[in-house]
């Protein structure tokens, strides 16, 4: 998955899996508002724990630090007043202060591409040089009350002209000991899987991938990937996970669609229902060691789900099998931050329901799909950052279903570099010691789309587009407050 482009051109081919309407799940929780667009260093956590965001962020925000890791972890409840039952709280006559959970975002940004697109990407942009303010997003994140917290997000997105609901994640937190054995326990309830995950290494908040700021105009890249990437936003899940000795981490839950009214409402388009044959699980594990200035996670994840892609005809589905595995090395001490982050997925496909149509959607019954992602931030002082990166997507040959392919596959690679700068990760300015600012360029090459360099979408002929016209340089300016 690349981080700065999006995916959208591959939207027709991954349809032909992923269309359809289906059960609801409720939306209403709290009186609150859903989530957003990935975003991370939220002011309004910074005011509710009383820490900079160089506390919990490693100078690259949204990557985690050991101890941003466990504010989430703990229902985004540390530092919080709403629980005046709370003996602290009561020794202390009450809250001194009311918190209120909510802060704003303006991400802007310019965008070149290496070769002008065939159409412009969106209604008033152009077919480059799109100069624009990208998001605006309210957030609601923070504790709601005692162990109750949540992150939340909605968002104004230019490109596509939408106000819509995006991530959000809302959780139960506690603790106990069990056997003289620290142990944090909750419940989650959140709309993209993996979103609940408190490292830089699962797709929601990947870097490159979801958690890295990223152009809204749609180039290049694989035209589709693991399933478990595409429900964000369409589904609702409810899990349950544990923190065992500050060590262990595990956590299971199971997805349902959003049905099209619900979709409506969120602000997301209503054709982009699915339909599940009952559930999908997903499950999550992983181990992290912590030691002085270092710590190391070694850890798998993974999802199933079986999709009905036509509920007029005969219930048979396609079947998908995601299986992942991470791992995250971070240093961090007072002037230097490093991360190292590898994530490799690979999903089964059978695909009865595609196959066996009247028109078939796909060449064959069986196939894969793997993706590799490695990175690699270093940040000083908290305000100045660069990250490598590295994504190649492999998969089986298909004729029917990678039509738009000169070599059948979705076979795409690159490398993307992000130079960034923060002016107050460790505190703004005295007027609002909570805002907080990311200033950044990034650059995307890519090796091949489509499994060549040289002329990888045969639809577009007579014109010719090679890999490397789509590479990329954006620049953004993101400011929370």
């Amino acid at each position: 998955m690349t981080a700065t482009v999006d995916r959208a051109a591959g939207a027709d081919l991954s349809a032909l899996y992923v269309f359809g309407g289906a059960g609801a799940c409720a939306l209403v929780i709290v009186g609150m508002v859903w989530g957003a667009r990935p975003a991370s260093a939220v002011p309004s956590f910074a005011r509710q724990t009383g820490q900079p965001c160089a506390t919990c962020h490693n100078g690259a925000f949204p990557q985690l630090t050991p101890y941003g890791r466990q504010f989430k972890l703990n229902g985004y409840t540390a530092g919080g007043t709403r629980c005046w039952d709370r003996p602290e709280m009561a020794a202390a006559g009450g809250p001194t202060e009311v918190q209120i959970p909510i802060s704003g975002l303006v991400l802007s940004s310019f965008t070149h591409i290496q070769k002008d697109l065939a159409s412009a990407p969106g209604p008033g942009l152009g077919v480059n040089n799109d100069a624009m303010i990208q998001d605006v997003s309210v957030f609601v994140a923070g504790q709601i009350y005692c162990n109750l917290g949540a992150f939340a997000q909605w968002t104004y997105d230019r490109a596509g002209d939408v106000v819509s609901s995006d991530n959000w994640d809302v959780r139960y937190a506690n603790k106990t000991k069990f056997g003289g054995v620290d142990l944090v326990y909750g419940l989650d309830y959140n709309n993209n899987p993996t979103v609940e995950d408190p490292w830089n290494t699962t797709p929601a908040w990947r870097v490159p991938g979801g958690g890295s700021w990223s152009s809204s105009i749609a180039v290049g890249g694989a035209p589709v990937s693991p399933q478990i990437e595409n429900f964000g936003q369409i589904v609702a899940g409810l899990g349950a996970y544990t923190w065992v000795n500050n060590e262990f981490y595990a956590f299971i839950s199971a997805y349902k669609p959003l049905d099209k009214g619900a979709l409506q409402f969120t602000g997301q388009d209503p054709n982009s229902a699915v339909n599940f044959d009952g559930v999908a699980p997903y499950w999550r594990l992983a181990v992290e060691k912590t030691w002085d200035v270092y710590s190391l996670m070694l850890g798998t994840y993974g999802m199933k789900v079986d999709i009905i892609p036509d509920t007029t005809q005969p219930t048979q589905t396609d079947k998908f099998t995601d299986v992942g595995f991470d791992t995250q090395f971070q240093y961090i001490s007072d002037r230097d931050f490093v991360t190292l982050r590898a994530s490799y997925t690979y999903e089964w496909q059978k695909l009865d329901a595609s196959f066996g149509a009247a028109t078939p959607a796909v060449s064959n019954l069986k196939n894969y799909l793997s993706e590799l992602v490695l990175s690699a931030t270093y940040a000083y002082d908290a305000k100045y950052a660069v990250t490598a990166s590295y994504f190649d997507t492999q998969g089986g040959p298909d004729a029917t279903f990678y039509s738009n392919s000169p070599t059948s596959k979705p076979n795409t690679s690159g490398e993307i570099i992000d130079f960034s700068y923060y002016p107050w990760s460790r505190g703004g300015p005295s007027i609002w010691p909570w805002l907080n600012t990311r200033l950044g360029v990034s650059f995307t090459h890519f090796d091949k789309i489509n499994g060549t360099a040289n002329n990888t979408d045969t639809t577009l002929a007579p014109i010719v587009r090679n890999a490397r016209d789509d590479n990329t340089t954006y620049l953004y300016s993101l400011t929370a407050f």
